[in-house]
This record gives structure tokens, sequence and C-alpha cells, in this order.
């Protein structure tokens, strides 16, 4: 009888297959003792540098976090930022926790965790913060396509934000489904069911890579485009402009569409990958004519989870600094944060802060993205 185990993850949907794997077999028919085989070893290329990651990630969201939290953030774009970090803060820490104990005794506890925490409610995570993305995405290209006519609404950001929650985790109750937890030698172990090799969850497979990063990666490439030419237009019209408020919305806006414009590289870099990581949609491309288990347990397909995983991490990780480097208004918003803080925090922070590309204005006012009449917020 064969079982197999998932110390590490898999397919954290994007987020994974099999960062380990290790199987080990019982045999019935020698009457030999059981057998352990390892499979392949772990590699230091994900095993160190994914806990940093992880961690680096988990203290920029928490900035991001307690920044968007200010007054002066509260616009509809905003909403949708911490939305985004409430997102990423939750899929680094699951990973976190899950690295850190990956060495851990193979509690009960343990594979609980790995199948319904980091496996089930990461991918959850993950999702929302791809489709966060897009939701951004469209209402910047709104804004700036019809600035007569669309008016971005915090309300309805919000609700936007709480579907997109609600239907990531709808699509993602199948994957409850693919592990359950057996107890081996004293030992738990996650331990892939029937559902899991089924045609069934091949399909889900699909339709899952589909909507999640298929369909999301072709909207942002269509709506960023429209964003770059929007950015070269708006400093085109920018020579014509005669008042030191307008010019200060129009730069305010043009920043924020920059950031936005950077947000999507970013993401659509490092999570294309994790398209073609999870084991079905992987084996049926990549697989030949290797069994099931001879595939996921080689050394390519190792390494190229080991790199979408990283991929997916540093995603997650980076938004504050993109933030901080092109979008003034969010720099100034952290720097009146640092100066609340201890006088030496203060000090550490402000340096750190100035650090950052700042583009100075003719004026300091930072005006509402909301409160602006029309022909002052048209890119």
């Amino acid at each position: 009888m064969e079982m197999e185990e998932l110390p590490a993850l898999s397919e954290l949907n994007n987020i994974t297959t099999y960062a380990n794997q290790t199987y080990f077999n019982i045999s019935n028919t020698t009457g030999t003792n059981d057998t352990f085989n390892t499979g392949v070893e772990r590699s230091w290329i994900y095993w160190l540098p994914g806990p940093f990651i992880c961690g680096f990630g988990i203290v920029c969201n928490l900035l991001n976090l307690a920044v968007l939290s200010q007054k002066r953030l509260s616009d509809s774009p905003y909403t949708y930022l911490t939305a985004l970090a409430t997102s990423d803060l939750t899929l680094l820490t699951t990973s976190f926790i899950h690295l850190v104990s990956s060495e851990a005794a193979k509690t009960y506890l343990k594979a609980f965790y790995d199948v319904y925490i980091f496996y089930s409610f990461g991918n959850v995570f993950f999702n929302a913060s791809v489709w966060l993305v897009v939701a951004l995405t469209i209402e910047r290209v709104l804004f700036v396509t019809h600035p007569m006519t669309f008016r971005p609404s915090k309300k309805v950001a919000r609700l936007s934000c709480f579907l997109i929650f609600l239907l990531c985790s709808f699509i993602n109750i199948p994957r409850f489904f693919c592990y359950k937890v057996i107890k081996y030698k004293g030992l738990y172990y996650p331990h892939g069911t029937a559902f899991r090799e089924s045609i069934q969850f091949y399909r889900i497979s699909w339709a899952h890579a589909l909507i999640i990063t298929f369909i999301p990666i072709s909207i942002l490439l269509i709506t960023n485009f429209i964003l770059i030419h929007a950015l070269r237009k708006a400093g085109k019209e920018r020579i014509g402009l005669h008042s030191n408020r307008d010019e200060e919305i129009r730069k305010d806006q043009t920043r924020l569409t920059r950031t936005l414009v950077a947000i999507v590289i970013v993401f659509i870099v490092c999570t294309f990958p994790s398209a073609f990581v999870e084991d079905p949609i992987a084996y049926s491309l990549f697989g030949g004519d290797r069994t099931w288990i001879d595939y996921l347990k080689s050394p390519a397909n190792q390494m190229f989870i080991y790199i979408s995983n990283l991929l997916v991490f540093l995603n997650s990780s980076l938004n504050f600094v993109l933030y901080c480097s092109l979008n003034r208004k969010f720099r100034q918003a952290t720097k009146s944060l640092i100066s609340k803080l201890h006088p030496y925090c203060r000090q550490l922070g402000n340096e750190i802060v100035s650090q950052f590309p700042s583009h100075r204005t003719h004026s300091s006012t930072m005006y509402s993205l909301q409160h602006t009449h029309t022909s002052q917020t048209n890119l």
C-alpha cells in the first residue's frame, strides 16, 4: 500500500505543490519491515529564504495596515489596498508558520494545520489577493477613461472586497477534501485522498487555473496598457495647467496610477508560474511517460515549485516598498504615523522613509480622490 505525505504544502494553489514530498511504503508481500523513502531532499533555495521573505512581508503588511488606517487614505482605492494588505498578511503568516515548523514533530496538530489551514485557507487568501488587484485596476481604468461620469465609491469598494473573499472561499471548498490526516507508527501525516487524483479534481484544477490566473492576467494586461497610455497622456497635458492646485491634484492621481501599474507588473511576473504547479496540471503538461508519483518526486518539479512559491511570497511582500517609492501621499502618511512613535523610532523611521525617491510639487496640500472637480481628476 502506498501512502503520500505532505509535510510542506501541496499546491497552495498557486502557492504550490509539494514543497517537500515524502513517501513511505508498507510492504505486505515480502514480509520485511516497513520502509521509508524520503524522495527528494529539501532544497536550501526554498527552506532558507522562504521564512525570511515571509517575515519581511509580514512586517511590511503590518506597516501597510497601520498607514492605510489613517483618514487621509480613506478613499476608495485605498480600501482595496487595505483588503489586499490583510489578505497578503494572512497568506504570509500561515506560510511562515508552516515553514518554521516544517521540522517539528509529526503531531496531529501540525498535520491538521498543513491540510486545513496552510493548504486550504492559504489558497483562499492568495486567490483573494489576485482578484483584489484586478478589482482595483478595473476601478482605476474606469476613473481614467470616464472621469466625468464615474465616481469611485468607498461603499462599492467594501462590497467588492467582501464578495471577492466570499467567492474565493467558495471556489476553494474542494481543497478541503484533497487530503486527510492519517496516523503511521505513532506519527501523523497529511495523506492524499482518492478525490485528489480523480477526474473531477483534474477538471476543477483547470477551471481554478482559468479563474485565478489566466483570466485575471488577461484582464490586467489589457488594463495595464490603458493605464500606461493614460500616464503618457497625463504627462503631455500637465504642460497646459496654469493652477498649482490643478497640477497637484493631477500629480496625485498620476502617482496612484503609476503605483498601480508597478503593482500589476510585479504581480504578473511573480504569479504567472504558479498557474502550472498544481499537480494535475503540471503532470498533464510535463509528466510525459513518467508515473504520477515519479513526476511529483522529480527534482525539476520540486525546483519549479520552490521558485513558484518564493515568487508568490515575494509578490505579497513588496507592496509597502512600491507604495513608498511611487506614491507621495502614502509616503507622507507613513511619515505622519512615524512621527507619533517614540523619538528613537521616529528618527529611525524618517531616515528609512527619506531613502525613497521624493518628487516635490508647487503645493504641499493633498486633495481627496473623491472630492475634486471633474476637470481636475481627468488624467
